[in-house]
């Protein structure tokens, strides 16, 4: 069953947005709930708004950092061979 928001958004069973989210299991579902994914209990049962929900989850994926270029020395550097410019 799903209950329509007036924004537009959904609230929709805890099992189908599990399911959605990947076929993640109930208790990967307690963890997100105590981590800050949005929920609400209506009469004993477990909803959650699937577009919220969905961001929430996609504000936490990683990204790792790539490494920082480096620089190249500079290829003017003076070696002891060379005469002086007279």
């Amino acid at each position: 069953m799903r209950i329509p928001l007036p924004d537009g958004d959904e609230l929709i069973p805890d099992a189908e947005f599990l399911q959605q989210a990947g076929g993640v299991t109930y208790r990967t579902g307690l963890a997100w709930d105590g981590k800050g994914c949005p929920y609400v209990i209506i009469g004993g049962k477990k909803y959650r708004p699937l577009r919220e929900g969905m961001t929430w989850l996609a504000s936490r994926i990683k990204r790792r950092n790539l490494p920082r270029s480096t620089r190249r020395s500079s290829s003017t550097r003076i070696s002891a061979s060379s005469p002086p410019n007279t």
